[in-house]
């Protein structure tokens, strides 16, 4: 059992983490379909933001519907009628989908907070069975 917890909380703080969503214009994302000699690019958001896109960077479309679809950057092309994603193999028609793309960062620190907080409950919780053990362990003597 001590194992399976640990495998579990060793697969979560690797695997799981807190991310900035930006939107991206898809006028935006057209500038992602080939990869700079720099290996990133840089799109700006519905706000004006400046965001950097390397080859890791987590990238999205919408469809109208809600249904969110992965892409890779730099490995898709966009034409006025669809978007073909074939390392996903994706044939999506562009009216299908929302005016804008999604960029997702890591976000260190809150992702440090969440762990941070998932060690201490952990702690706090083996530190609560050890001590509900060990009080409850001791001899009972009743009178006769």
């Amino acid at each position: 059992m001590k194992r399976l917890v640990a495998a579990v909380l060793a697969v979560s703080m690797f695997s799981l983490g807190c991310y900035n969503t930006y939107t991206v214009p898809r006028s935006e994302l057209s500038n992602l379909q080939e990869v700079p000699e720099s290996g990133q690019a840089t799109v700006q958001d519905a706000s004006g933001k400046q965001i950097v896109v390397k080859e890791d960077t987590r990238l999205f479309v919408r469809s109208q519907g809600g249904k969110r679809y992965p892409i890779t950057p730099f490995n898709f092309k966009m034409t006025e009628s669809q978007l073909v994603a074939s390392d996903r193999d994706y044939i999506l028609d562009v009216n299908g989908l929302t005016k804008f793309a999604e960029v997702d960062h890591m976000s260190t620190w809150k992702t440090a907070v969440w762990i941070s907080v998932g060690v201490a409950l952990a702690g706090t919780l083996i530190g609560l069975i050890a001590w509900a053990s060990s009080s409850s362990g001791g001899s009972s003597t009743s009178g006769n």
